[in-house]
């Protein structure tokens, strides 16, 4: 439990008082999480709520056709608003939360989550932080496909990227933007082209950096 407590401590010593750190080291479990593996699945009873203490994380959502669609990345020290408005009650997760880099996870029961929220005022600041940061996140997602046009979405999906992973080299395939963003490869490979060609990013195998 010590070595739980402290990560929790070093994510979150500045946000949570002691007493708060020491319930979270108590109650949930630290899970080392490869990139690319899943967190929680699509289907799976959601019993824990996965707060990222070091990593990245995505949300994805699959529609009825089974495209996928990236809602939002999660870095250090934030948690899914999705598992917060289950609360007490086990429901089924209607979103895969995949780690984007290899990550340190905790995961806390979903059942003492009115304890939390009684006892600790910074853990209702923190849920209502998260909750408003994931609705401004799921907005821009909406304007995103709505209003912008494709090389605008793929640009500033590439950017978003990497600010999450603080890095302007980005291993990827253009067939892993072209499901995150829900389009062809072809459209994307074609549209990257000319971004190259406009200066804004260069390309090469399975890497592209950003200018």
């Amino acid at each position: 439990m010590e070595d739980s407590k402290q990560l929790i401590k070093k994510t979150f010593e500045n946000v949570f008082s002691n007493d708060l750190i020491n319930a979270l080291a108590q109650n949930g479990t630290v899970l080392n999480v490869y990139e690319g593996q899943n967190i929680i699945s699509r289907g799976d009873i959601i019993k824990n709520i996965p707060i990222i203490l070091e990593g990245t994380s995505k949300i994805v959502r699959t529609d009825p056709s089974g495209e996928e669609h990236i809602l939002f990345y999660l870095k250090d020290g934030e948690a899914c608003t999705a598992a917060f408005s289950i609360c007490t009650n086990e429901k089924k997760s209607e979103v895969d939360y995949i780690a984007e880099t290899n990550s340190k996870v905790l995961m806390f029961p979903i059942r003492l989550m009115d304890v939390l929220t009684n006892n600790y005022p910074e853990w209702r600041y923190y849920v209502c932080k998260n909750y408003n940061r994931r609705m401004k996140e799921f907005l821009r997602t909406l304007d995103e496909i709505a209003f912008k046009k494709m090389d605008q979405r793929i640009y500033n999906y590439l950017k978003e990227k990497s600010k999450v992973l603080n890095n302007n080299e980005l291993h990827i395939t253009h067939q892993e933007i072209a499901n995150d963003l829900a389009t062809s490869r072809v459209v994307v490979s074609r549209l990257l082209k000319q971004m190259e060609k406009d200066g804004l990013l260069s390309l090469h195998r399975n890497k592209i950096i950003l200018n």
